[in-house]
């Protein structure tokens, strides 16, 4: 359940811009099976799933913790700036990636299933997190 306090900060057209995109990423490839886009402190913006079986809050927090890892291990090895996180085993793939947008950044969660190609779910992933940086709050 979004925030009242996320709408207002982002924007009913950014929610609404984000809703669409994650429509659009989950139809263009259909071995992704839930993804989200929440806040930095892990606030759900939009979500979208195919099967209902994840709880978007709880995945807005864990996405947001574990970006907030990855860039903490970027910034230790020297490796600064934005980028994204790839968890996978047999039953599938998460992926995060940080959405840099001048008014409150976003993170965008994608779970992808075992069929899922990673290439394929990495490049719709990044395509979509253009969309979100491109769009104004």
């Amino acid at each position: 359940m979004k925030s009242g306090s996320v709408l207002n900060i982002l924007g009913s057209n950014y929610v609404a811009t984000c809703e669409e995109a994650l429509r659009t990423l989950m139809n263009d490839v259909p071995s992704i099976t839930a993804a989200v886009v929440a806040t930095a402190d892990g606030f759900e913006v939009a979500s979208a799933q195919a099967e209902g079986r994840m709880s978007a809050t709880r995945l807005s927090a864990l996405a947001s913790s574990l970006l907030a890892l990855g860039q903490a291990a970027l910034r230790e090895l020297s490796m600064n700036g934005s980028g994204s996180v790839l968890i996978e085993n047999a039953m599938g793939k998460i992926m995060l990636v940080d959405v840099r947008r001048e008014h409150l950044p976003v993170v965008l969660c994608v779970v992808a299933d075992e069929m899922a190609m990673t290439g394929k779910v990495l490049w719709a992933a990044k395509q979509c997190a253009t969309t979100l940086e491109s769009s104004s709050s």
